[in-house]
């Protein structure tokens, strides 16, 4: 399986239960050559991630399909950790 790095803004996200969640991020663009218009990422509800919050994401590519990019999230840390401000 592929690994990605994503940067992106969480539009929605839906608890299944007590050990999955449903991600969705926003992103258009195309990738190995498939016009994308999401994506949709299964991890742990307790990754922290927040609707309108913008991340960086290491991503397990599970498939491409319908104009979806659907994977397992890795690791994720927020945008805002990610500047050097020296």
């Amino acid at each position: 399986m592929k690994t990605l790095i994503i940067v992106s803004k969480c539009l929605r996200v839906t608890e299944f239960n007590s050990l999955e969640s449903s991600y969705e991020f926003h992103f258009r663009g195309v990738f190995l050559g498939e016009s994308l218009r999401g994506v949709q990422l299964r991890g742990p509800p307790d990754l922290q991630v927040q609707r309108g919050g913008e991340y960086l994401l290491y991503v397990q590519l599970v498939c491409l399909e319908d104009g979806l990019l659907r994977g397992r999230i890795i690791k994720v840390r927020p945008l805002g950790e990610c500047v050097d401000r020296s």
